[in-house]
């Protein structure tokens, strides 16, 4: 990604090409939100795992990190990244990719909310959407039928929800009802692993 990728009409092209490597390009196409639109980011239905696991381990990273560069420079919007790590997180093997994908995202919402630069539209955002995520796990552990891997990547996307939270809470990130009520959702979940993770 080259300097002049950051920002400008071709910055979108440019994201819309590297989401689509991961997730392949018409789950691209539908997870991104128009300008200005009312549609939320779904929660982590992980229905495109595929193209991301086709992918080279070097290929993957080399995605992810252009993405987070893109990020850092403001030339995409936080919660379009939120979605697609999450899916990321929950089925891709490698363990060091995983760990990028949870800093980068701990550390974006933390930048959003330094001293005099503190977003609350964003964080009831991204608040909402880690909400979701964890109310999917028991959802998806309820449900006597479906597919086996779609439920586990549920499960491994509320528990890295959790930690998240946590992490956020015990560094005075987010202190609000909003973060308790995830934390409380997460603790009354029926899967055990995301009950376990809130207490």
């Amino acid at each position: 990604v080259s300097s002049g990728s950051y920002k400008g009409p071709e910055s979108d092209a440019v994201a819309d090409m590297l989401i689509g490597l991961l997730l392949g390009s018409s789950s691209a196409s539908s997870s991104s939100s128009p300008k200005g639109g009312k549609k939320e980011v779904e929660p982590v239905l992980l229905q495109s795992s595929a193209p991301a696991l086709s992918l080279h381990r070097d290929v993957r990273r080399a995605c992810v990190s252009a993405l987070i560069l893109m990020r850092n420079k403001g030339a995409i919007p936080p919660l379009r990244l939120l979605e697609l790590f999450f899916r990321l997180m929950a089925v891709v093997p490698d363990k060091a990719l995983r760990e990028i994908l949870y800093r980068h995202v701990v550390n974006d919402v933390r930048n959003i909310n330094k001293k005099g630069k503190r977003d609350e539209k964003v964080n009831r955002s991204v608040q909402s959407f880690l909400h979701r995520v964890v109310s999917s796990s028991s959802s998806a552990a309820a449900s006597p039928q479906g597919d086996e891997g779609e439920e586990t990547a549920s499960a491994i996307a509320s528990r890295r929800a959790v930690d998240m939270v946590c992490e956020l809470y015990r560094r005075g990130v987010w202190t609000d009802e909003k973060t308790v009520a995830i934390l409380a959702s997460a603790a009354g979940s029926s899967d055990s692993s995301v009950m376990a993770k809130a207490l």
